[in-house]
């Protein structure tokens, strides 16, 4: 009964559950080992079923094996399952499954991408239509390239038709292949020229635009903001893309998303537009921009203003910007679209100038948009960007800019009942709202920009302040509101106005000077010790319309000539402290902002901005004002002739190094051909070496025979042999050598007294040639006799070139031209000794690897070693 009860408990024990990992490594093997598809295919589809929940225990076990399954060409489902589980142990996001911990997908994906054949075979399968293949190809493809892009886009690059395949998907009439396609797409193309270039040229662009129709031009999902994203990639400063969008007119098929905005909209005033149609419009806008922007090239921003007029795209922008119940933010960007169309563009700058808005009375809709930019009601953005497409209208447009000044002149009562442009700017000069001031001064300055004739019709302007007082001059009411202060909006926009007018204009400095306190004025404001950022800026400004004072001073005003103005600005300012406020203008981050772009950007009304046409005026004129205000009898200028010295010394220094840096060019490639020859020596002295050491084991051996043969025979004293001589000779040559060295250096070390090369550097070696065999002796004799002389002409040629190095130091420092040539001639005996005395030693090593023993130190050990090495040499 015991047994039973035992044996019924030990049944009734269940078993110990494997681990995932145990579980993991037994799917693992059943893939690598299975040879039946059917087995394989389960496996794979449990190790799917594993990898979200234990990601970690299927990457570290299994990527190995599911990348040689994919290698291998399987089966479509099996297919299936292995991108899928490659797909979840890849990804960068954290799966419910698996709980909170690190993301593992970038070091699975690094594992994947280490072999380009992986990424190939993904690629591969993209041919596949079935959706179970495709869509989780792509997925992987993105998880991938979210991990590592660059690694992802050259591997891409380098797959033969990998970048068309992924074009082809975009055909694709499933709507979600297509999409996740797209947003690969978006990914793939991010800050690569050559994949961007690849997609236009294989029609990327018509593909894009179809998409887009589909799905209803503006009113469609965020599959069209997808797709104008992607456009934007590709055509984002890429000028060959530009072109291409250019030449295959695909500029034709941006006019309808347009038309189906006002279509859609029906001239309803309170219909309402959605988030994603506001997102569409403006992602369109930004394509248009592109290909219109400033930034480009004249080549590629004419043909493509003549192209957006040619298609009528510019009437459908100027038509929604007439419109009812567009969104501020889209009318701002429409603004700013329609000016980069038109900028520097004639044809296109008088189609927008005779745009008529639906309103009573009848005006134009430049008019209509400058009523906007001076209503202190309208949000900021917009207003900025009606000053950025009223420049645009009137950039390289004198025709317009004429029409702007002529419209302020006295002229007839039915004409000036209307309302222009010009009138709207100066009744902003007037206004309460500081922004309405800077606004209204830019936009009037460039009526003014490189148009001198302008610059003298705006001097017979006058303003009517009020019934009952005298008109005056805009000059004397522009500089009455300087005078007043205000805020810095009003101050800096009545300067850049001013600084406008008067550059490039005797007549404007003139009648400026004429203004009862107006040098005191900028004087009094550029001598003051302000440390505010903005009351800086100010003076800075201040500063440069004093500068522009002096240099187009005609000198018509005695008081106030070029003359008197710069010693004005010595005694009372200081010509260090006049530049150093001049140049504060540049040292401000927003001048820097300015330069780069004609667009201005204001979120708010306290925000500071500079015009860039204002900047590039500034750019070009500051370095000529600091010249012209400095007077010759400045500190500074007296200053001038050190100065002058000073980089004359300094030119004559680099001019010294740059041919000391010559000749340093020429010495090194003279050392690389010695190395070379050297070398190919070597190389010869291996080979005979190798044959002697052959010689010596074939005279070992028959010396062995000889003693075998010769045993118990009484030793008799060997005759003096060939081998003998050699050494005693070898070892007389040793001792010349040495004697010369020692002469060599002694003349040497006198030579570096003169030509100051330390004596450590010198190496003084011997020039001898190793004889290949006994018969040699008589050679080395003669080649030693042959060295000796040459030696000997050597020192002779050492103690005349000291004498003459004594005598022209002594009499002229200007002959170290001869200096230099015996220093080059000492250069080449070193270089002559040093391969001698490597020789030497190399002889040397070749007896003592042939057993000889050789000492410098004790002169005899060598002739008691010859005999026994007789037959080794």
């Amino acid at each position: 009964m015991d047994y039973f009860f035992g044996f019924k408990s030990a049944i009734s024990q269940p078993e110990a559950e494997p681990s995932p990992a145990d579980t993991v490594l037994r799917l693992v093997e059943r893939v690598t080992s299975s040879t039946l598809l059917e087995d394989k295919r389960d496996a794979c589809r449990a190790i799917k079923a594993l990898s979200k929940k234990y990601r970690l225990e299927v990457g570290a076990h299994g990527l190995d094996a599911l990348i040689e399954v994919l290698n291998g060409q399987p089966d479509l489902e099996t297919s299936s399952f292995v991108l899928d589980t490659l797909c979840n142990v890849t990804s960068s996001e954290v799966f419910e499954e698996e709980g909170v911990g690190a993301p593992v997908g970038e070091q699975f994906t690094e594992i994947f991408l280490k072999k380009a054949e992986n990424v190939i075979s993904v690629i591969t399968l993209l041919d596949e239509y079935d959706f179970h293949i495709r869509l989780p190809a792509i997925r992987l493809l993105m998880n991938l390239l979210n991990n590592k892009s660059k690694e992802m886009q050259e591997i891409v690059l380098a797959c033969p038709m990998g970048v068309a395949k992924l074009i082809d998907i975009l055909s694709d009439s499933r709507d979600f292949v297509r999409n996740e396609a797209l947003l690969l797409l978006i990914q793939l193309t991010k800050s690569n020229a050559n994949i961007q270039n690849i997609i236009a040229y294989e029609r990327g662009f018509d593909q894009l635009f179809q998409v887009v129709r589909s799905e209803g031009y503006s009113d469609g999902g965020i599959v069209v903001d997808d797709s104008l994203q992607l456009m934007l990639n590709l055509l984002k400063r890429n000028a060959s893309n530009q072109t291409v969008f250019r030449e295959e007119s695909c500029m034709k098929h941006i006019t309808p998303f347009f038309q189906s905005c006002q279509q859609s909209e029906g001239g309803d005033p309170t219909g309402s537009w959605s988030i994603q149609k506001i997102s569409n419009v403006h992602s369109m806008l930004q394509v248009v921009r592109t290909l219109v922007s400033p930034a480009n090239a004249t080549q590629v921003v004419s043909p493509a203003q003549k192209n957006v007029a040619g298609c009528g795209l510019l009437s459908e922008l100027c038509a929604l910007l007439m419109s009812p119940g567009v969104p501020a933010d889209i009318l701002s960007e429409i603004i700013c679209t329609v000016g980069e169309s038109i900028r520097g563009c004639r044809s296109n700058q008088e189609f927008f100038g005779q745009v008529m808005a639906s309103s009573s009375p009848p005006r134009t809709a430049l008019v209509v948009l400058l009523m906007s930019m001076v209503n202190e009601k309208q949000p900021v953005p917009l207003r900025a960007s009606v000053l950025y497409c009223f420049e645009c209208f009137l950039y390289k447009n004198d025709f317009s800019q004429g029409q702007i000044i002529q419209a302020l002149l006295p002229t007839s009562a039915e004409a000036m009942q209307q309302i222009s442009a010009g009138q709207l700017l100066c009744g902003g000069l007037f206004s309460t709202d500081c922004l309405s001031h800077w606004l209204s001064s830019v936009a009037l300055s460039h009526a003014l920009v490189n148009n001198t004739n302008n610059r003298e019709l705006l001097l017979r302007v006058h303003l009517a302040i009020a019934k009952d007082v005298a008109p005056v001059s805009l000059l004397q009411q522009a500089f009455s509101i300087l005078q007043l202060g205000g805020k810095l909006q009003t101050r800096l926009g009545i300067l850049t106005l001013l600084s406008t007018w008067l550059a490039d204009s005797p007549n404007s400095v003139a009648q400026f000077l004429k203004l009862p306190n107006a040098v005191a004025f900028l004087t009094a404001l550029v001598a003051s010790n302000e440390h505010d950022d903005q009351e800086v800026l100010v003076q800075s400004l201040c500063a440069f319309l004093l500068g522009l004072c002096v240099v187009y001073n005609n000198d018509a005003n005695s008081n106030f000539s070029k003359e008197s103005l710069c010693q004005l600005i010595t005694k009372r300012i200081g010509v260090e402290t006049f530049v150093d406020k001049l140049a504060e203008i540049a040292k401000h981050e927003v001048y820097s902002k300015a330069l780069k772009h004609p667009q201005i950007r204001i979120n708010t009304a306290a925000d500071i901005q500079f015009d860039h046409e204002f900047c590039r005026l500034y750019k070009g004129l500051e370095g000529v004002i600091a010249k012209a205000v400095a007077p010759p009898t400045s500190p500074k200028g007296a200053e001038s002739p050190s100065e002058s010295m000073a980089l004359a010394k300094y030119k004559d220094v680099i001019r010294e190094q740059d041919g000391q840096i010559q000749h340093l060019r020429q010495r090194l490639a003279a050392l690389e051909g010695g190395h070379i020859a050297a070398q190919s020596k070597i190389e010869e002295l291996n080979v005979n070496v190798q044959h002697l050491q052959d010689q010596n084991t074939l005279l070992k051996a028959q010396r062995n025979n000889n003693v075998i043969i010769d045993e118990g025979e009484p030793s008799t004293p060997p005759p003096e042999s060939s081998t003998d001589k050699l050494v005693k000779e070898l070892e007389a040559l040793r001792l010349d050598n040495e004697r010369l060295r020692g002469q060599l250096e002694e003349q040497q070390q006198a030579a570096n007294h003169y030509v100051g090369i330390p004596p450590s550097d010198v190496q003084v070696c011997s020039f001898f040639r190793q004889p290949e065999s006994t018969s040699a002796a008589n050679p080395l004799e003669l080649e030693l006799k042959a060295v000796k002389s040459r030696l000997e002409a050597m020192e002779t040629e050492l103690g005349d070139s000291q004498k003459r190095l004594a005598d022209c130091l002594s009499v002229n420092a200007g002959l170290q031209d001869e200096i230099e040539r015996v220093k080059r001639d000492q250069e080449d005996l070193l270089v002559l000794l040093a391969d001698q005395d490597g020789q030497v030693l190399k002889y040397k090593d070749r007896l003592k690897n042939l057993g000889q023993t050789v000492s410098e130190d004790e002169d005899d050990e060598l002739d008691d070693l010859a005999g026994d090495d007789e037959l080794s040499v």
